[in-house]
């Protein structure tokens, strides 16, 4: 078994508890890794990649929301529209001003295999949508973004966290 102890989110320390053996029947465990109700912990679930390793990637609200933000900045409103209404766009430089910030933006989560797939995805969504939208323009170009580098885990004895956790 290993213990997991996530950053503090204001007032709240996030413990995952990792283990390889069936959980006693008095207790009550969750499967991180159910395709319906994964692990999420803020903007991030636990999910397998392609090759089948546990990565975090972003959470399935997230992702959404991105996709209807990126919709906003480059048509203006994020959707068709109406019968009889006249589409309103930004004026191209100012959608793709605003599309690179939103990328930038992206660059600060950490650089996972599951989430660099899901940024790699907004950024394709972000291209068809201005395709579509600005024929004729050339769309932003999104930054490759960087490879968070493998650190070795930081490992302590019960002993010592527990005078931390105090």
């Amino acid at each position: 078994m290993q213990l997991v102890i996530l950053p503090p989110d204001r007032d709240t320390i996030t413990l995952v508890l990792l283990s390889n053996m069936p959980p006693d029947d008095r207790e009550q465990w969750q499967l991180a890794l159910d395709p319906d109700w994964p692990l999420r912990w803020r903007n991030y679930q636990l999910s397998r990649g392609p090759t089948g390793a546990i990565t975090w990637r972003l959470s399935a609200a997230i992702r959404e929301h991105y996709r209807v933000r990126i919709n906003r900045l480059i048509t203006g409103r994020g959707g068709r529209p109406g019968p009889g209404d006249r589409p309103y766009q930004y004026p191209p430089e100012t959608a793709r001003t605003q599309v690179l910030l939103l990328a930038q933006h992206l660059q600060r989560y950490p650089g996972l295999g599951g989430v660099r797939r899901d940024v790699y995805a907004l950024a394709q969504h972000s291209t068809r949508v201005w395709q579509s939208t600005h024929p004729g323009q050339p769309y932003p170009h999104w930054p490759t973004m960087p490879y968070l580098p493998y650190r070795q885990p930081q490992t302590a004895s019960l002993s010592e966290l527990d005078g931390v956790l105090k």
